[in-house]
């Protein structure tokens, strides 16, 4: 065998252990953690350092709370969304998300979400500022990609976003 080869071997050998456990891995969703009045978080986390799909975690970790407040007859009202994607090889990324778990005629499903901090999401927090009468469309085009970009991060519903998208739209110049 030439020595040159070596390397190139080498890597080939890393590409498909690469592969191979990103093809094989899964998160790990935990179960609920209940921390005070009906709210609850989920975390799940990467079983490996090559996931590095942040949006992925978000929606197992929202999908496993949906699942939850369903199997107790409760509706879902997300609180925050948080998650972590460490630098390669110092961790695993993970994404946690708090939600409240209540009875579906309860007051406080049907009033609004206080005003969002920065960095934070909360549902039924508007997705984006009301846009002006009129929009150029340059404004539209980043309204568009801001509630685009709300919906892959599952902030926002298909159905929310499609409504939004509406209210954009019905102000062009």
């Amino acid at each position: 065998m030439n020595i040159s080869t070596c390397p190139k071997i080498f890597s080939a050998v890393l590409l498909c252990a690469a592969l191979q456990a990103r093809a094989g891995s899964h998160d790990t969703v935990g179960n609920p953690v209940s921390l005070d009045n009906n709210t609850y978080s989920i975390t799940c986390e990467a079983t490996n350092g090559f996931m590095r799909d942040e949006d992925q975690l978000k929606a197992d970790a929202s999908a496993a709370a949906e699942k939850f407040c369903a199997a107790q007859g409760k509706t879902l009202k997300i609180v925050s969304v948080k998650s972590k994607m460490p630098t390669f090889s110092t961790g695993y990324g993970w994404a946690k998300i708090t939600f409240m778990a209540l009875n579906p005629n309860d007051p406080i499903v049907a009033a609004p979400a206080p005003a969002a901090p920065p960095g934070a999401a909360y549902a039924g927090a508007p997705a984006a500022p009301p846009p002006p009468v009129s929009l150029t469309t340059d404004e539209m085009y980043t309204q568009l990609l801001k509630l685009d970009d709300l919906r892959k991060k599952g902030i926002l519903t298909e159905e929310e976003f499609q409504a939004e998208k509406k209210k954009v739209l019905s102000h062009t110049n």
